[in-house]
């Protein structure tokens, strides 16, 4: 009777035996799971941090080749006395082509200025700060709402028209992605990429008045170039030039009877989308594609058309016309410290008082009407074909301006293999 009532005592112990066998697995597949749980959240937000990097870089560029101003939020304004983004964050020797940060103090230290943005809800919210800090608000939802953030920043490079742009990318608006302020993000990126400027206009002409044919003057024409490193050339033409009351200036020293050179061969077999391209280092098309280049419509009279298209642009000024453009005076284009590239794919007919800070490229060029002081283009003229009128306007050859336009305007891109991650 006694081994009749312990039958059972082993079947017993295995069963706890494979009870607690069962449970330890069971704690060791829950454990793995919560590995890969953690691991596969500690993915998606350095996930969500690598790619707001990356939209960093991208913002910054597409900011930086816009030329409107922008307010304290990065956001257009309508008040051209404003600075563009370009402008803010990247001062630039017109003289070297150097692109350097602009700094600010903090803290007894000159720090580059840092903009920056952070997702909230299904838009980005962003700071540009003229100095100090970006003002970017704190995140908020915790893990069920993350709020991806990035901030850029600028550093200065030894060759001409070169920049290099780091963007931080941080899984939550904390950390690196608000920087002069406390708390830790829990994933963060750092990316570099290495930025060229491709210039609104590559290589300057040397004379004033540049045409593949002939430059027809009936009025007192100006054409001034005292500029001693480009030679003092006032007219270059594949033509002749003619005019009785054409009135010339060179630089300090040289004759102004012996400085236009017409009749030149190699300039009037060169066909009109060469010349464009020698200027431009682009064919007419693609660089109308720059992004702050400007499409006017010129259908009727446009000076006001074009006038707003300028004032509307904080810096890189360029302005693209199809067909042919009436521009009446008084109107004045540009300035000496923010000049203008204004190309007309047709005959610009220029009439009184217009004056010009920058480059006037056109298929032909006119200009009739009484002018007075200062009508006239201070930087240069080109023509694909003729220069005609019985205006007096006065077509300088300035040398700073040019300068500036070609340190100033144009489209900065990537370049190729500058990439890294960090």
């Amino acid at each position: 009777r006694r081994r009749h009532h312990q039958r059972g005592a082993a079947s017993l112990a295995v069963s706890l035996l494979l009870l607690m066998a069962m449970l330890l697995s069971a704690a060791y597949a829950h454990r793995a799971l919560l590995s890969e749980q953690r691991a596969s959240a500690d993915q998606q937000r350095a996930t969500q941090a690598f790619e707001a990097a990356e939209a960093g870089i991208d913002w910054a560029i597409a900011q930086l080749n816009g030329p409107r101003p922008v307010d304290a939020r990065c956001d257009p304004l309508t008040d051209a006395s404003g600075s563009s983004f370009r402008e803010r964050y990247l001062s630039v020797d017109t003289d070297s082509g150097l692109q350097t940060p602009r700094l600010w103090k903090g803290g007894g230290q000159d720090i580059a200025l840092q903009p920056g943005c952070v997702r909230s809800g299904n838009a980005w919210s962003c700071a540009c700060p003229s100095n100090g800090w970006p003002d970017l608000p704190a995140a908020t939802g915790g893990d069920l709402a993350p709020q991806p953030a990035f901030s850029v920043q600028f550093s200065a490079e030894p060759r001409p028209g070169l920049v290099r742009l780091s963007a931080t990318g941080c899984s939550n608006a904390a950390g690196a992605c608000r920087p002069g302020v406390a708390g830790r993000a829990d994933a963060v990126v750092r990316l570099q990429v290495l930025l060229g400027l491709l210039p609104g206009m590559s290589v300057l002409p040397q004379a004033a008045l540049t045409v593949r044919g002939t430059v027809d003057a009936a009025g007192a024409l100006g054409v001034h170039n005292n500029d001693v490193a480009s030679g003092g050339l006032t007219v270059r033409a594949g033509g002749s030039l003619i005019g009785t009351a054409v009135r010339l200036s060179t630089a300090p020293g040289g004759a102004a009877e012996a400085s236009t050179a017409t009749h030149d061969s190699a300039l009037a077999a060169l066909a009109p989308e060469r010349l464009f391209a020698s200027h431009f280092g682009l064919d007419r098309t693609r660089w109308a594609h720059h992004p702050a280049a400007q499409a006017v419509d010129c259908t009727l009279a446009c000076g006001a058309a074009i006038a707003a298209a300028v004032n509307a642009a904080g810096s890189n000024r360029m302005v693209s016309i199809t067909g042919d453009a009436a521009i009446d005076g008084p109107l004045t284009l540009g300035s000496a410290e923010r000049p203008v590239i204004l190309v007309v794919s047709g005959t610009a007919a220029l009439r009184g008082d217009v004056t010009l800070h920058g480059v006037l490229y056109a298929a032909d060029i006119r200009w009739d009407g009484p002018t007075g002081a200062p009508a006239g283009v201070h930087g240069a003229v080109i023509s694909e074909s003729d220069y005609r009128g019985n205006g007096a306007p006065r077509l300088q050859r300035d040398a700073e301006v040019l300068r500036a336009l070609q340190r100033h305007t144009g489209s900065f891109a990537r370049v190729p293999g500058s990439w890294k991650d960090y």
